[in-house]
């Protein structure tokens, strides 16, 4: 069968438009369809924009009627208040009063080897009265308790009441130091320890080993606290730098007898700065200046009297270094301190001239290895003058040739901030005859809040 060609073109046109018709018709099916989707969601959103709208407005009426009900008994609560107030400002006046109480509790065990008689002597130097190497076997060694507060805006007050072995109470500190003088200074009144040197100024739980280095205790007698006053001058400077003056009543050694009340008097200097983030360091230097008139010190056989009369001027450099790493002593840490006296004194002993240059250091180091745990070692030294008056040989200022020293070694745990147990020995040949080794075994703690101690 023959087909013409206009016959095969027209079919398929005829086709194509029954296939574009279904195309179309197709689409329009969908627009029409997504149109009604579109419509049904919009009104989906629209219900829920209501109810959200509902549900808000709800809630802010709740909130109205909470604050109209809290307003109201903050009202009752301030109308309350102003009539009790004169009740409640004297409680919390009485409250404002209360001084921080704290109290500091030494104890633990000794043993020497040779215990003198008597209080020790060291040969060349005329040591405080009180001095002694303490008991044999188990004791409570020297207490505290501490009262402190602020007594206004202007003023501060301290009480240091001392027990010892002896069940003896003494009044150690307690003076009123003010609080707001301008330019940095700083007053303080009353009994206090002085601010010379580096260790007198810290109370003896604050010291790294168990006793007094031998300068402290042939020159200060342990340490330095007499009635009086005291002006401090903190410098505006980077590094710290502190200048200090004291006037003191003189009765307490290396004073005696002071008939006038300002016997003795000292200056000193302080300054330090830090070395990186993990070194800091500080220095000074003291002078202190005493008259002894009679200072009664009992003989070397303690069967009479021997008296010292005239002055007493004694200069004391220091030096302080600590280490920790980035500043945090919490893992490890170390620090080195010593100090050198030197003694000038002019007068009489038993009516005989005595004027004598006398001098006397001591170095230090603790480290703490690991937390809670630290090792020091400590040397101290001192030198009597040898060119004494002939007519003192045999006296308490006869050094008889020997050279005072000690060394001692010290382990320490501590069980927190508050609490430590030390063992410490000592090689001690400061004394007359044999040296003598020293075994002491110490508790510390601290009981209620005590204030940080200083550098």
């Amino acid at each position: 069968m023959l087909y013409h060609p206009l016959f095969v073109l027209g079919g398929l046109m005829l086709r194509h438009r029954k296939i574009y018709g279904a195309a179309v018709l197709a689409v329009g099916m969908f627009a029409a369809q997504s149109a009604i989707a579109q419509e049904s969601d919009m009104a989906a959103i629209r219900r829920q924009v209501e109810a959200m709208k509902a549900d808000y407005e709800s809630k802010i009426r709740e909130l109205e009627r909470r604050l109209v009900k809290t307003e109201a008994t903050a009202t009752q609560a301030a109308t309350t208040a102003a009539k009790n107030a004169p009740a409640a400002s004297e409680t919390k006046n009485a409250n404002s009063f209360n001084p921080q109480v704290s109290v500091v509790l030494n104890g633990g065990y000794s043993h020497f080897q040779d215990a003198p008689a008597g209080r020790a002597r060291i040969p060349g130097f005329v040591s405080a009265p009180e001095y002694s190497l303490g008991n044999r076997g188990f004791s409570i060694a020297e207490s505290e308790l501490q009262f402190k507060a602020n007594v206004d805006q202007v003023l501060a007050g301290q009480l240091t009441l001392a027990v010892d072995a002896a069940n003896e109470v003494e009044v150690e500190e307690a003076f009123i130091e003010t609080l707001a003088l301008p330019l940095g200074l700083t007053a303080k009144g009353g009994r206090f320890l002085s601010g010379i040197g580096y260790l007198n100024q810290k109370h003896a739980h604050e010291w790294e080993f168990i006793d007094a280095p031998l300068p402290y205790v042939a020159f200060l007698g342990n340490q330095y606290r007499d009635d009086g006053v005291q002006m401090r001058w903190l410098a505006p400077t980077d590094m710290f730098l502190e200048f200090g003056g004291e006037l003191f009543r003189g009765n307490n050694f290396p004073g005696a007898n002071s008939s006038h009340g300002k016997g003795a008097y000292s200056t000193f200097v302080h300054f330090g700065d830090d070395i990186g983030a993990s070194s800091s360091w500080q220095g000074g230097l003291s002078y202190l200046r005493t008259e002894a008139r009679g200072r009664d010190l009992g003989s070397s056989n303690d069967d009479n009297s021997e008296v010292f009369r005239g002055f007493s001027n004694l200069g004391i450099a220091s030096l302080v270094y600590k280490w920790a790493p980035d500043g945090n002593p919490t893992e490890r840490n170390l620090k080195l301190s010593g100090e050198y006296f030197y003694q000038r004194e002019t007068g009489s002993f038993d009516g005989t001239p005595a004027d004598r240059d006398n001098d006397g250091w001591y170095l230090q180091g603790v480290y703490q290895f690991i937390p809670q745990w630290k090792a020091g070692l400590r040397y101290d030294r001192l030198a009597a003058d040898e060119s004494i008056n002939p007519g003192l040989a045999g006296t308490a200022l006869d050094s008889r040739g020997g050279t005072p020293q000690r060394g001692s070694a010290l382990l320490e745990y501590d069980t927190s901030e508050f609490g430590r147990i030390r063992l410490q020995y000592s090689r001690d040949d400061s004394m007359v005859g044999e040296p003598n080794n020293i075994v002491r075994l110490q508790y510390t703690v601290i009981l209620g809040p005590h204030a940080a101690h200083g550098y």
